[in-house]
């Protein structure tokens, strides 16, 4: 942490860091424009609720879940932690043009009634034009459980927020939580917005495609560019000798990830699976009438017992969503 920063409108000391863009003050809430580009008017924050909430909300969701409702008498929470963490939002125009090949069966019947098909490469052309709202972390750090599926929800809400320089003591007393430090300002973001734009593009041919023969692809300067501090709270609670998190959005409450225990229960649906794909994987092996379907059968039974197996091994399970 770097001395000597201290906020504009009260004084009280900042903790500041080599990369801090802005520092929020712990005491009053007022943005400081530490280093970078960044107009301060154009940080918006998203209203929070507060602990008892959010506690409630965990309980209501042990209540609803089918496996932590049977093991609720055991589970103890630990620890409720809330802060806001900085995006990047804004508005990218992306235009261009994209060629690309793809294998298609083509088949016919025959006058005998026998059907034919064989592979046919086609090829297709089509215009991109579109205005994206991209929504990205303002940290360089490393992402943890949660924050992308925090994005998605935002995306999904669009919850009302209110530019933090119009906030009272008042009214920051009332969302108040720690705030994250920005580590990106507003030119790298539009130009990590740009890329993500043309990658978004990118991808969503890849996936259609078995070749991309041609990709000119461009975009505007991104629009109505705004940092946005959203609430994230995390629930740490112990059930027997391990510990667990739900993350939650703090403008609605919603859990949108969380690591679970595994209940007997669900640790023998995995066997199940893992059973069936061991047995799948050994018939595809014993099977003799077609040498690329004994293959397939043998790599699906595989990745069937790979998949139920490791679940039955890690002791926790990842859920998303509500």
């Amino acid at each position: 942490m770097e001395a000597g920063f201290r906020c504009e409108r009260c004084g009280a000391p900042l903790e500041v860091s080599p990369e801090t863009i802005v520092a929020i003050c712990p005491y009053c809430g007022f943005p400081n424009h530490i280093s970078g580009n960044l107009k301060t008017e154009s940080i918006f924050i998203i209203p929070s609720v507060n602990k008892n909430a959010i506690a409630k909300a965990f309980w209501e969701h042990v209540e609803k879940d089918f496996d932590l409702r049977r093991i609720k008498d055991e589970i103890g929470v630990v620890e409720i932690e809330g802060h806001y963490a900085p995006y990047w939002s804004g508005i990218v125009h992306v235009y261009g043009t994209v060629r690309y090949m793809r294998r298609e069966q083509e088949c016919h019947t025959d006058s005998k009634g026998n059907t034919h098909c064989h592979t046919v490469e086609r090829h297709y052309t089509e215009r991109v034009n579109e205005n994206m709202h991209l929504l990205g972390s303002a940290r360089r750090q490393v992402k943890s459980l949660g924050v992308d599926d925090l994005i998605k929800h935002f995306s999904k809400t669009r919850p009302e927020g209110k530019r933090l320089l119009d906030l009272d003591e008042d009214e920051w007393s009332k969302v108040k939580l720690e705030i994250l430090n920005t580590e990106m300002d507003e030119r790298h973001a539009k130009l990590m917005m740009r890329e993500d734009a043309v990658d978004i593009v990118r991808n969503r041919f890849l996936d259609k495609s078995d070749r991309i023969e041609l990709f000119d692809v461009h975009t505007d300067e991104p629009k109505d560019v705004k940092l946005l501090l959203l609430p994230m709270w995390t629930v740490y609670y112990r059930y027997q000798n391990s510990i667990f998190h739900a993350v939650f959005a703090g403008w609605d409450r919603k859990r949108v990830a969380a690591t679970e225990p595994m209940n007997v229960f669900r640790r023998a649906q995995y066997l199940t699976g893992a059973g069936i794909g061991i047995l799948l994987g050994a018939f595809g092996s014993a099977y003799t009438g077609s040498a690329v379907g004994a293959l397939i059968l043998t790599a699906i039974g595989g990745g069937i017992g790979w998949f139920f197996g490791s679940k039955v091994l890690e002791g926790q399970r990842v859920e998303r969503g509500g």
